[in-house]
């Protein structure tokens, strides 16, 4: 199949000596959520995984399903929210049936996570020292004297400069950008294995997205950490990921390898998504931008066949009716009722 219409994205990709063991595994992920107007089926049938020094970049419209996905994973769903899985396994260990002293246990020390917001994630009444050496020495039954040790070092591994001097400030005191790296500096005080990031880069200006995201891709493959990014941002995806998941209406509707997903996508919605991003070379300056019609379903009561159909330009009758999941090789996987090379336009 070709894209014809479809714009291609240069992807830089480094070569990674990536573990075959998954650091993450997960099957069948599901999480329904009560409301007044019924359950939201907010992620549903979700499956993949990450090994040791991969990053897999999660990306889709604002209210797919991705932040969901990540705090499902770290045990941090509201309590109206109802988790399942087939298999949700991190290093091996049933994270779907362990005890909430295990979880509180493993997060925050063999697995952690980077939030969107770092004003609202750091506690405004703590300043910075308290709060990155508080954790660590939970976990690791240090001295405060080597938690600061290892706040500082750090601190300056995030290109914070005067780090010992930062450490009594406040999150008001710093800027955004300061405060995320504070944010990751935090997440890799007990070295991790899994790291998720939700969209670090969201709120910052261009410059410093630039920075936080080279000093991300920098600091996972120094220390070979799994990494799950979470972004709506395909430009970043394009610079960062090593295998790519689209998501859409709380489902993975296309997985793979990132040049492959990028060079040639296979379903429709990711084909949307490529036309709305300006290519360098490309795009003529003052062009017009594709766009996807439509906005996303609502989630709530039975849901049947493609939840894009509506708003997808090859959509048939079959739609409606149970989606297959189709393949090339084992790593390239997308769900459409679509034999390759029936998108022509």
């Amino acid at each position: 199949m070709e894209p014809d219409n479809t714009p291609v994205l240069d992807v830089q990709s480094l070569p990674l000596d990536i573990d075959n063991t998954p650091v993450l595994d997960v099957q069948g992920l599901t999480v329904d959520i009560a409301t007044r107007a019924g359950d939201l089926h907010a992620v549903r049938d979700v499956s993949f995984e990450v090994r040791r020094g991969e990053t897999l970049c999660i990306v889709g419209e604002s209210g797919c399903g991705k932040s969901i996905t990540s705090l499902s994973i770290m045990g941090l769903l509201p309590k109206a929210a109802k988790r399942s899985a087939r298999a949700l396994r991190f290093l091996g260990e049933d994270l779907a049936h362990a005890s909430a002293a295990r979880v509180n246990a493993l997060r925050g020390d063999r697995m952690a996570m980077i939030f969107q917001e770092p004003m609202t994630a750091l506690n405004p009444a703590y300043a910075i020292g308290d709060q990155l050496t508080e954790h660590y020495i939970f976990h690791k039954r240090s001295s405060m004297a080597q938690a600061r040790e290892r706040a500082v070092a750090l601190l300056e591994k995030v290109g914070i400069a005067g780090a010992a001097q930062r450490l009594g400030q406040y999150p008001h005191q710093l800027s955004g950008g300061l405060r995320q790296r504070v944010m990751i500096a935090m997440a890799l005080m007990c070295g991790p294995d899994l790291l998720i990031a939700d969209e670090p880069s969201t709120a910052l200006d261009v410059t410093i997205q630039a920075q936080i995201l080279r000093l991300l891709a920098d600091l996972q493959r120094e220390l070979g950490i799994a990494m799950v990014l979470i972004t709506h941002d395909l430009g970043v995806v394009a610079r960062i990921a090593d295998r790519v998941a689209v998501m859409y209406a709380g489902q993975i509707v296309e997985e793979g390898p990132v040049a492959a997903l990028f060079g040639q996508p296979r379903h429709p919605y990711t084909r949307g998504l490529m036309r709305c991003i300006p290519v360098p070379g490309k795009t003529p300056p003052g062009g017009t931008l594709g766009t996807i019609p439509g906005v996303v379903p609502a989630l709530y009561g039975e849901l049947h066949g493609c939840a894009f159909r509506d708003r997808c330009e090859f959509a048939r009758p079959s739609c409606s009716s149970a989606i297959p999941v189709r393949h090339v090789g084992q790593a390239h996987r997308w769900r459409c009722v679509l034999e390759p090379g029936e998108m022509t336009s």
